[in-house]
């Protein structure tokens, strides 16, 4: 049962880090962080770039920030149906860097009602490398006759990392209103590998070998807009910012597929490796608009959002030439697909301020699934490979500090990502019912914590430090003249 039990934490292991198919993971900027994405009518750092870009005209202060200081803290605990005392860890945790943003904002002379800015922001990040490995003595697979000698290697694997680049503008003609737009280029790096190997050796010297791998990679570079409106009637504040679907710009991909069985109790071993590069492939994302608002108090701000993402019907991201199995002479094609469902999250959050120089956050926001349920088949041959597969609802808490002092805000605060999902999984050599590792009705439960702890520096651009120089190389310069 050790063996079980180790194959299925494996199989656990790699639908816990499978974020691929929610929107409101990440978020950006010092202060937004802490209120859970809740600040699409109130924003009031350079998250504006992304959140709602008419929002950077109200900005006070010029500024120049880096919000790349996020540790993340990610950890899991599963409980098998098996009955079986466990044997093999339940629980495992990893520490690591977050996703980021870097921005400024600037003006131009002569242009007092248009702002500009500059973004570069980690959208979306995953890395998942999971090799593990475990022998066994016994009568493990009860379609070979006797005890046996039994290994297993299974290498779960998937990586996939987004960034954006972004110039935005943004022009208010009064007091109470603005508009403005971001334009982003995103480009997308994403590959993914599901190989077992199985191995074992009976009482009658026979050797039983499995290996299958099922591997695809791609790389994608696209162009997207997000246009935002922004109202404010002190003290209440309000706007909505829509984004566009992604227009490709360009995309290559490869796909990898290995099936190799000795097959004891079968009359012919199987043989099937097939490679394809530079595949063409194309990047769908939907539709979504978003809308909040704020509420300024005597002592702090409440603040909440909204955003509808509309879906993506199904479609291939890239697909292979057709090819012919060594072995077998069947014919076999690769998909690389996916389907999105629509998605309707929102998000509150409040700051509470102590002191001029210490404010206080609090908020919490929902983070649904678009992944269609039922992705990806159970055979051997991936015909069709779900670009996203998690599709568990995670629940997002904010909290922390920020202190307002001469020369910069610095902002202390932890954020965490919760859920809780069911796996059911099955293993074993193919062509025997007998032999499968896993109980049919296996399952385990997971809990999954993500913690992420901020540190953030937001520093001012120094108008009248600038402006001092500045009188100071004028006076130089006059006297040089005298």
């Amino acid at each position: 049962m050790r063996l079980t039990l180790f194959l299925l934490f494996v199989l656990s292991v790699s639908q816990v880090f499978a974020q691929d198919a929610h929107y409101w993971t990440e978020q950006y900027g010092t202060n937004s962080m802490l209120l859970s994405n809740s600040v699409t009518g109130s924003v009031e750092d350079l998250g504006a770039v992304f959140y709602n870009p008419a929002r950077l005209s109200l900005i006070k202060d010029n500024a120049f920030i880096i919000s790349g200081k996020v540790y993340q803290l990610s950890s899991y605990k599963f409980k098998t149906s098996a009955e079986e005392k466990r044997t093999s860890p339940n629980s495992q945790s990893s520490f690591g860097g977050a996703p980021s943003l870097l921005a400024g904002t600037y003006r131009v002379k002569g242009w007092d009602k248009h702002s500009f800015a500059y973004s570069f922001l980690g959208r979306n990040r995953m890395d998942v490398d999971i090799q593990e490995s475990n022998s066994s003595y016994g009568n493990i697979l009860p379609g070979i006759p006797g005890e046996e000698y039994f290994s297993g290697d299974v290498y779960l694997k998937k990586r996939f990392n987004e960034e954006w680049l972004g110039l935005s503008w943004s022009y208010t003609p009064n007091n109470r209103f603005s508009i403005g737009v971001s334009n982003f280029v995103s480009i997308r790096k994403q590959k993914a590998t599901d190989e077992t190997q199985l191995y074992a050796y009976s009482e009658a010297q026979d050797v039983e070998s499995f290996k299958n791998n099922n591997q695809y990679s791609y790389s994608h570079a696209g162009i997207l807009w997000k246009i935002g409106f922004a109202w404010d009637h002190d003290p209440i504040t309000w706007g909505i910012t829509v984004t566009t679907p992604t227009v490709s710009l360009s995309g290559k991909g490869s796909f990898t597929y290995d099936y190799v069985y000795t097959g004891i109790n079968s009359s012919s071993p199987t043989y099937e490796r097939n490679k394809q590069t530079d595949l063409d492939m194309k990047l769908k994302t939907p539709f979504s608009i978003a809308a909040g608002l704020g509420y300024k108090t005597k002592r702090g701000s409440l603040h909440a959002s909204a955003e509808y993402y509309g879906p993506v019907k199904y479609y291939t991201l890239m697909s292979s030439d057709p090819f012919i199995g060594q072995s077998t002479n069947n014919e076999y094609q690769s998909f690389l697909v996916n389907e999105l469902n629509s998605v309707f999250n929102f998000g509150v959050g409040c700051n509470v301020i102590f002191n001029e120089n210490l404010y206080g956050y609090l908020s919490y926001s929902t983070d649904f699934s678009a992944a269609v349920t039922g992705s990806n088949s159970d055979g051997f041959f991936k015909e069709e490979i779900y670009a996203s597969t998690f599709n568990s609802d995670i629940s997002h808490f904010g909290g922390g500090v920020v202190l307002h002092l001469k020369r910069a805000d610095i902002t202390f605060g932890a954020t965490l990502a919760t859920t809780e999902y069911r796996v059911n999984s099955g293993l074993g050599f193919p062509e025997d019912d007998s032999s499968h590792i896993f109980d049919p009705d296996a399952y385990t439960d997971v809990r999954w914590n993500r913690w992420r702890f901020i540190v953030g520096i937001s520093i001012p651009f120094l108008d009248e430090f600038t402006k001092k120089w500045e009188d100071k190389l004028l006076n130089r310069e006059g006297e040089s003249g005298q």
